[in-house]
């Protein structure tokens, strides 16, 4: 995580709330298509098993597509694999505002991401299932 980006979600809850949640997708579809990769399946071999459109596959996995927790059961379920969910306590106190510092997120996974600017995109490194 950038300091910058700490800090800026550390000005406003709404700040927190937006990185948690593109976090949050940034790391299930970094871990979809990890085991795409695993297993070596493409984007429309998926497709295909979930019986849906490679355009529909590509729009999820690039995030300009809303993945309902059907969807990311779908896609599971075509990978042969169960997801995993917990929740983790925030250890930031009520009110919390980051020092320029002190990180306010911590790296859950081995998430690829790069920062241009204050925006995050996870790295295209899975060439075998693109």
């Amino acid at each position: 995580m950038t300091d910058f980006l700490d800090r800026w979600a550390g000005e406003t809850d709404a700040n927190a709330k937006l990185v948690a949640e593109e976090l949050l997708i940034a790391e299930v579809t970094e871990a979809i298509w990890e085991a795409m990769e695993d297993a070596n399946i493409s984007k429309k071999e998926l497709a295909q098993r979930m019986g849906a459109s490679k355009g529909h596959v590509s729009q999820v996995l690039s995030g300009s597509r809303n993945m309902t927790l059907r969807t990311l059961a779908d896609i599971s379920h075509a990978l042969k694999l169960k997801p995993a969910f917990s929740l983790e306590a925030d250890a930031r106190p009520q009110g919390y505002r980051a020092e320029p510092d002190v990180p306010v997120l911590r790296k859950r996974s081995k998430l690829r991401y790069s920062v241009e600017g204050n925006a995050i995109y996870p790295q295209t490194v899975w060439t075998k299932a693109a």
